[in-house]
């Protein structure tokens, strides 16, 4: 089994638990409250703790660009499957 690099947290299990929680929390209203909560941003926008991008579709027009970082690697690839979308 290979290791990931010293930089990178590698928890499939972690993952698999956040995507879940997430999908439940937006089917009860979070990702209005999300978007709610979004809604003043503008210009650039600095992420950290993207998880899997769900915010990125929920940012107004008014943000121009929107740097995010997520050490989980599961994770990173779903944010950026996720903004490639967005």
């Amino acid at each position: 089994m290979s290791q990931a690099p010293r930089n990178e947290l590698d928890n499939p299990f972690f993952a698999r638990f956040y995507r879940r929680n997430r999908q439940t929390a937006d089917r009860r209203g979070e990702r209005d409250h999300r978007r709610r909560l979004l809604e003043g941003l503008h210009g650039r926008v600095v992420e950290v703790g993207a998880g899997d991008g769900g915010n990125f579709a929920l940012y107004p027009a008014s943000v121009e660009e929107v740097i995010a970082a997520e050490p989980e690697r599961h994770l990173r690839a779903d944010a950026q499957r996720a903004a490639s979308l967005s």
